[in-house]
């Protein structure tokens, strides 16, 4: 007689394997988010780099510098774009999303949606509101804070930009694909952690781990410093792409 598996043991086996794949499959699916997310962000900010040279090279100035000589931030970003291929230009993003000034949109009618913070809140105030949207060839968004000419005196570094590093995909969460970095004097762009640019007014921003936290009530700031060095704010034991985020 030949040996074989009853259709019993089969459907058995078949109903094993089917509980094992309900059970990893969603684990599997978020961390290949996360990876997805995590080389975005690494994209991101190499190209802002790379940009930030080239426009010192074709301007023979700085970011930093064109923006510390009185250019608006509307203008000083208009012109960091010109770096990029195939932009597209929206709308000002007001301070608050749902105040309804005049010529000023909010950050779900000029990108189609509302940025949130790790607890899944929508913002009302953002890093980057003082300039328009822009949208690159790729989709992602790009805005920018108030220009290194509006402080006294002038900062070490600045000013922020702010990146969807994915554009309308979602999560659209601070923290995931929105991040916020800093022009540096010398020309490079590194992550923002809030130590000097003192319009910011928040004492919580002295610690940057402060402000990159599920438990953070606004637009979490400074968690690029942490995606970039891979290291949780809440535990510098572990990692942030596959221990802090959610």
């Amino acid at each position: 007689m030949k040996k074989a598996f009853t259709l019993a043991e089969v459907l058995i086996t078949l109903g094993i394997i089917g509980i094992v794949a309900a059970m990893t499959l969603p684990t599997l699916v978020a961390k290949h988010r996360l990876k997805v997310l995590h080389t975005q962000f690494l994209k991101a900010y190499s190209d802002l780099n790379n940009a930030a040279k080239r426009f010192e090279v074709n301007n023979g100035i700085t970011v930093y510098e064109y923006s510390s000589n009185g250019s608006s931030s509307t203008d000083t970003l208009k012109k960091f774009m010109e770096v990029f291929i195939g932009t597209k230009y929206g709308g000002r993003v007001g301070t608050d999303y749902d105040e309804g000034t005049t010529g000023s949109l909010s950050f779900e009618n000029a990108i189609g949606y509302t940025p949130k913070n790790l607890a899944g809140t929508p913002q009302k105030t953002h890093p980057c509101d003082q300039s328009i949207i822009t949208e690159e060839i790729g989709g992602r968004f790009f805005s920018i804070d108030d220009s290194v000419s509006r402080y006294n005196p002038a900062p070490e570094y600045g000013p922020k930009i702010c990146v969807d590093t994915n554009g309308r995909k979602g999560p659209n969460i601070y923290g995931y694909d929105w991040f916020v970095f800093v022009f540096t004097k010398e020309g490079a762009v590194k992550p923002f952690i809030g130590a000097t640019l003192t319009d910011i007014g928040k004492n919580d921003l002295t610690n940057p781990e402060n402000a990159c936290s599920y438990k953070y009530n606004q637009a979490t700031y400074t968690c690029a410093y942490f995606a970039l060095t891979d290291t949780s704010p809440a535990n510098p034991d572990e990692t942030y792409w596959t221990d802090f985020l959610k």
